[in-house]
């Protein structure tokens, strides 16, 4: 048996629930959904990091997120590179492992809290549908905000400031906030938020200013893009260790991260954020082009037997939107293996979603695909999901089913 199989059966059944612990620190900043938990990142790479052979070990997590692995790297001295297609993880992915001066961050916070006190002549930012998901007089106050923003010139601290004003215009917006995608609240609840955006700026950055990276030197290279391109076409060499949770099926069924993160991006100046404006003017758009958004016809599904029999238990509308996921996300598998080293670990946490009240098996779908392009399980084991934020059971379907949400992981280790 390998060793880190060896190790990891040593806990016990529970142990990867981390009951009790919950995000703290830089885990904090920003608003995104579905992340990971940072004490079971940081236990699973702290145990294959020792096994490993290697002085300058180097992390890839193709699908960043928030960039929970990405910090625990850091922590651990751990090189990594970090990439996503949502613009907005891939900023708060750079604030959160950025080294900043601490003295440079609390004068810019000075001059930004004195600009808001005097500022009065700025323009109201607008874009499509703004009423609809903000108050007008909210809209003045995040304009007020945005515009002292945009008066910092150090592009890195005014990240922090859109991360943070993030945060307010989570809180302060129309949208209910109690699901990923977009729904506006009724009116009666809207009239009852009371508009304390810039004095809540003004706590948000006090309070994050206090996580921030001070002091690691430890490489963390974010990059925006699809992953699967950017590992083809701009990385170079290869990793010891492939640490992500991808998407568990095409966004708009699952978590709808653009939608999660299209009103904050709506905000954010578009030269600090490395995309094109293109994709941020529809609410859907983020969500449509990522894992599962195009047809390509590049896997047989009845070479997978795992996917085949899900396929056979579900109706044909649902499945063309299932092989549509599973053929990005064999791509993405595909990649992920070019660029693992021969002696390194892949990591991957997923989550079995319901269609058509079946459970997808994704675990085992990953396993069968894996083991066809070479890799070899080191470990399964999976957890249960203590604290989230989707709702225990999702809209009735058609046939009147009550569908249940994801409320276990499935931890999978490959090597080559």
């Amino acid at each position: 048996m390998n060793k880190i199989a060896e190790e990891l059966n040593r806990y016990p059944q529970d142990y990867w629930d981390f009951k009790g612990t919950t995000k703290s620190g830089i885990h904090n900043i920003g608003k995104y959904p579905a992340t990971m938990v940072p004490d079971m990142q940081y236990q699973l790479l702290s145990i294959i990091s020792e096994h490993l052979n290697n002085e300058n070990i180097t992390l890839l997590d193709p699908f960043c997120g928030s960039g929970t692995t990405l910090v625990i790297a850091q922590e651990l001295g751990i090189n990594s590179v970090g990439i996503d297609i949502n613009p907005y993880a891939t900023l708060l992915s750079f604030v959160k492992t950025h080294k900043y001066n601490r003295t440079d961050i609390y004068d810019a916070i000075s001059k930004v809290k004195s600009n808001l006190g005097k500022e009065s002549n700025f323009p109201i930012y607008d874009f499509y549908n703004i009423k609809k998901w903000f108050r007008e007089d909210i809209i003045r106050s995040l304009s007020q905000i945005r515009h002292c923003i945009l008066l910092e010139k150090n592009q890195d601290i005014r990240k922090f400031f859109w991360i943070c004003l993030s945060e307010v215009i989570f809180k302060f917006s129309n949208d209910r906030t109690s699901t990923f995608k977009l729904h506006a609240l009724p009116k009666d609840k809207i009239d009852l938020i009371e508009d304390r955006c810039i004095e809540y700026f003004i706590k948000i950055i006090n309070d994050n200013s206090e996580y921030l990276n001070y002091s690691n030197t430890t490489s963390s290279n974010i990059i925006y893009g699809d992953s699967s391109s950017i590992i083809n076409n701009k990385l170079k060499g290869e990793f010891d260790i492939i640490c992500t949770s991808p998407p568990y099926g095409d966004n708009p069924t699952t978590v709808t991260y653009g939608q999660a993160s299209i009103l904050f991006l709506k905000w954010i100046d578009s030269k600090d954020l490395y995309c094109s404006q293109e994709l941020l003017e529809k609410y859907t758009t983020i969500d449509k082009i990522s894992v599962g958004g195009e047809k390509r016809k590049i896997i047989n599904t009845k070479d997978i037997k795992s996917l085949k029999d899900f396929l056979d238990k579900i109706s044909l509308k649902k499945q063309a939107k299932v092989i549509n996921f599973f053929e990005d996300y064999y791509i993405s598998l595909k990649c992920m293996k070019k660029c693992l080293s021969k002696s390194g670990y892949l990591i991957m946490t997923v989550g079995n979603r319901s269609v058509d009240t079946v459970r997808q098996p994704l675990d085992n779908i990953t396993i069968e695909i894996a083991g066809k392009m070479g890799l070899q399980v080191v470990s399964k084991f999976n957890r249960n999901i203590l604290y989230k934020k989707t709702p225990l059971t999702l809209s009735m379907t058609e046939n009147e089913k009550v569908v249940k949400s994801i409320s276990e992981e499935t931890i999978l280790i490959f090597t080559k």
